[in-house]
């Protein structure tokens, strides 16, 4: 039978996959929002309505992933809610050891018993430092866990979820039916993005109570970025490599 902390560290590890997951989907929707020579040479002419689809789905699909990631309570649900309600009941005892207590080998040519002893004394200062920055983390965690439940963004978001997205509902408004309409809901493209920075952190401290693992995410932020711009500058030039320059396409 899994363990409380078996069942959490398989909640972290698919929390990071979900949320690296809306990452990836947003590093392509942010320059259709933001960046004005995208907006500009995609978002006009032919390709204005095929890119302005593009965008909603895309947005549509990340308010989403964020009310899926912050809010389910489904419990197989990997979710930020769902994990820190795990948290309070789990063996924070035993998590905090294992943050706190690494264990490191002592220098192999070491022999000198008073450096020894007093390397040994650094070590255990260490880990009780670390052991109270194990529940400044938690706590911090817990005061994310409330913002994000309680900001009036997110409650839009599960609302575009619920009402228009996983289901479609219809109100009776002027005299007639009509589907929500998100214009009126009070959100602006950058509300998404600050968002996405919250849940990062939640992310970040929840895999360092539950696994005591590190995420790049320098790294990661790099390789978005790269592939943001591959992606939105391909297909800018007209002249086809594989063609003789001085010949026509026949097409």
């Amino acid at each position: 039978m899994h363990t409380q902390i078996e069942h959490l560290e398989a909640l972290s590890s698919h929390l990071l996959d979900g949320f690296l997951a809306l990452r990836e989907r947003y590093a392509l929707l942010e320059p259709m929002l933001f960046d004005q020579k995208v907006v500009a040479t995609r978002g006009s002419g032919k390709q204005a309505r095929g890119f302005m689809s593009l965008r909603q789905s895309l947005f549509l699909i990340c308010v989403q992933d964020i009310a899926k990631i912050i809010a389910d309570t489904d419990k197989r649900a990997p979710s930020i809610r769902n994990i820190t309600s795990v948290l309070e009941n789990a063996p924070l005892n035993t998590l905090r050891e294992r943050y706190a207590v690494w264990n490191l080998p002592l220098p192999q040519q070491e022999t000198d018993p008073e450096i020894i002893l007093a390397l040994r004394r650094i070590e255990l200062c260490e880990e009780t430092e670390r052991r109270t920055q194990f529940d400044e983390l938690l706590k911090e965690l817990k005061t994310l866990r409330n913002i994000l439940d309680t900001a009036p963004v997110i409650t839009v978001f599960r609302t575009i979820r619920d009402k228009l997205t996983a289901h479609t509902e219809v109100r009776f408004i002027a005299d007639k039916y009509q589907t929500i309409d998100i214009t009126m809901l009070g959100i602006k493209w950058g509300d998404m993005k600050t968002v996405i920075a919250d849940i990062q952190r939640a992310v970040e401290l929840i895999g360092l109570l539950v696994r005591n693992a590190c995420f790049a995410w320098n790294l990661l932020d790099e390789q978005l970025d790269n592939s943001a711009t591959a992606f939105w500058s391909s297909g800018t030039h007209t002249t086809n490599p594989t063609l003789h320059p001085h010949v026509k396409n026949s097409g």
